[in-house]
């Protein structure tokens, strides 16, 4: 029996599996074939170059400790004799080359690193982008920065090393096959020995790639833990560091600390071990020249210079197969997030979109798990110059209908047709300059009030963005402003105000003029003062775009010609705000409850018609 969580495999199964995972990793290294080739050349000429170099010093040193003048060097079955002066002279050449070899072999390496990272985040960030939002609304905070930061560096890490690895066996078996030619006992005795060594310390390579795979997978956590110690910094400065929200961060530490510790030992114990092995494995092969006999004492130097040599070019290769180990874990999980960002990929459509005129929602329904309704057959129709107001109370499936209007999520059943087309069917290139979008929280990017109001739309101008601005009533604030609109704002500036970042928010949505306006709780945070610029806002939209507006503040609803009332994921009610006042009881209740707090009469009607 097998103790309880694991399990026992063939070595035919691990090959298996070492295949599989190895063809989903090889992608990453599309480009660098003729690379790897050119560096396993220049590493087969460095290893004969460092194989003379080793048999022209060991041969001018036995002639200067004989004092003969004349120095022969014998590789390879050839045979060549000059003056001790001409040696060095050819020593010090082929040295110079063999440097210059070495530099290169460097070069390349790093070269293919920096093009496969730049490829890597490139791929990573493009599949990332054009994923559906399914996807990319389930991924926590802190876990694409992680994949492309540590995953990625990890990934071109790999190659570099990988590179080592192949650089080194190479001049490992180019002297070899040089010591081959000098002592053929001595090179069979390294050979075996070698591969036997390396048999036996694959166990502890194994045991390494599992201590790096939970360390990848706890570094991506500890990255998401991260990323929410800065994203709630200003709460918890507020309300301080409880115990509970220390020790949560602690064990997360903790999580990490193992797998890290454990990564680490094994990192540097499996190449000390190695080298011992191996200084073992070279006392013995002298042995096996001295019983053999060498032809002569020279021959005897450069064996010994040769396999010293070759002791540690499998050194490096140990080490290098070690570091790979390590890192295939965090390239498995970086294969894994671009697979799922490449499977799931937005439908871009065929059909052209030149206006949108009219909206229908027909029988849609939504679900986030099987079984349980986000939204549930909800029909209604919107023409072009309508505001509807989106009401109902918390978790009643409002953010879902906002989503799906925004075509962020498909319905799970039921047609959304614009202009009485199926919306899957419209180009989302044509949708997204036709449709805008502003979120309950002001989102602005580090960079000044015009790149965020122009958001990344070069064929806005600035007039456009001056324009887009005083539509949303905050012209004369940017103006204000100690740069005006080459201010620098973003997340948490000082320099503007909530209400001033939320109508920059509304300026970008107006700039491109949309026909299609969604606003997701634009007032909720504002004062009574921004709240009366957003709605002249809102209000002069009126007849220039369908407006889409999610409220708690029934003040806000006073632009709309129409209220949806969702509650528990189905349509309720779609009227005027005194109809449904009359008939939905939801709304008359928060109605009734929004009255009584101003201090007006219960009866006395919705009391919002009146204000428009």
């Amino acid at each position: 029996m097998t103790r309880r969580g694991k399990r026992t495999t063939s070595p035919m199964v691990r090959i298996r599996e070492s295949l599989t995972a190895w063809r989903r990793i090889a992608t990453f290294f599309t480009g660098s074939t003729r690379q790897m080739v050119l560096i396993a050349l220049v590493s087969v000429a460095t290893g004969l170059a460092e194989a003379l170099l080793l048999t022209l010093i060991a041969s001018i040193a036995m002639a200067i400790a004989d004092g003969a003048s004349d120095v022969q060097v014998a590789l390879f079955g050839a045979s060549v004799t000059g003056s001790r002066m001409e040696m060095i002279v050819v020593s010090l050449i082929v040295a110079i080359v063999r440097g210059a070899l070495q530099l290169l072999v460097a070069y390349l390496p790093a070269r293919m690193s920096a093009q496969a990272m730049a490829r890597l985040r490139q791929r990573l960030f493009d599949g990332f982008v054009g994923s559906t939002w399914s996807v990319k609304g389930s991924e926590r905070e802190g876990g694409f920065q992680s994949l492309m930061i540590n995953q990625v560096n990890a990934t071109a890490q790999t190659i570099i090393v990988m590179s080592v690895a192949i650089s080194s066996m190479l001049m490992f078996l180019t002297l070899l096959v040089s010591a081959v030619a000098l002592s053929p006992a001595a090179a069979a005795v390294i050979t075996v020995a070698s591969l036997a060594l390396f048999v036996a310390l694959r166990p502890m390579a194994k045991n390494l790639r599992k201590s790096s795979t939970n360390l990848s997978s706890e570094g991506i956590e500890y990255a998401k833990t991260t990323q929410d110690v800065a994203s709630i910094a200003e709460e918890i400065q507020v309300f301080g560091a409880s115990p509970t929200y220390r020790g949560i961060f602690y064990d997360q530490l903790r999580a990490v600390q193992k797998p890290f510790q454990h990564t680490r030992f094994m990192s540097q114990a499996v190449p000390a071990l190695y080298q011992s092995t191996a200084l073992l494995i070279l006392v013995i092969a002298l042995l096996v020249v001295s019983l053999a006999g060498a032809q002569s004492v020279t021959t005897l130097g450069a064996v010994v210079l040769m396999l010293v040599r070759a002791v540690t070019y499998g050194q490096r290769v140990q080490t290098s197969l070690t570091t790979i180990d390590e890192k295939v874990p965090f390239m498995l999980h970086l294969a894994d997030a671009i697979e799922q960002y490449e499977d799931n990929a937005e439908v871009p459509g065929e059909t052209s979109l030149e206006s949108i005129e009219h909206l229908q929602f027909r029988d849609v329904s939504y679900e986030y798990t099987p079984g349980k309704s986000a939204l549930e057959e909800v029909s209604f129709s919107v023409k072009m110059g309508e505001v509807v107001g989106i009401v109902g109370p918390s978790g009643s499936g409002k953010s879902t209908l906002v989503q799906l209007l925004l075509r962020l999520r498909e319905p799970a059943e039921g047609t959304y047709l614009v202009n009485g087309l199926a919306a899957q069917e419209l180009r989302r290139s044509d949708w997204r300059k036709l449709v805008a979008y502003v979120p309950q929280m002001p989102q602005l990017v580090f960079g000044t009030v015009r790149e965020n109001i122009r958001f990344y739309r070069e064929e806005l101008t600035d007039d456009d963005i001056v324009l887009a601005a005083q539509r949303a009533h905050v012209h004369e604030d940017i103006l204000r402003l100690s740069d005006g609109y080459d201010t620098v704002v973003g997340l948490r500036s000082a320099s503007i105000s909530g209400g001033q970042a939320q109508r920059i928010c509304l300026a970008r949505a107006f700039a491109a003029n949309p026909k299609v306006v969604i606003l997701d709780e634009p007032t909720s945070a504002l004062d009574v003062k921004s709240e009366g610029l957003v709605q002249k806002s809102l209000e002069a939209l009126g007849g220039e775009a369908i407006v889409f507006l999610v409220a708690h503040r029934l003040t806000t609803l006073t632009v709309c010609d129409r209220v949806m009332v969702i509650k528990d994921g189905r349509l309720e009610g779609f009227e005027t705000t005194e109809e449904l006042f009359r008939s939905n009881d939801f709304f008359h209740e928060v109605t009734t409850i929004t009255r009584s707090g101003n201090g007006e009469a219960p009866g006395s009607g919705p009391g919002i018609e009146e204000q428009r």
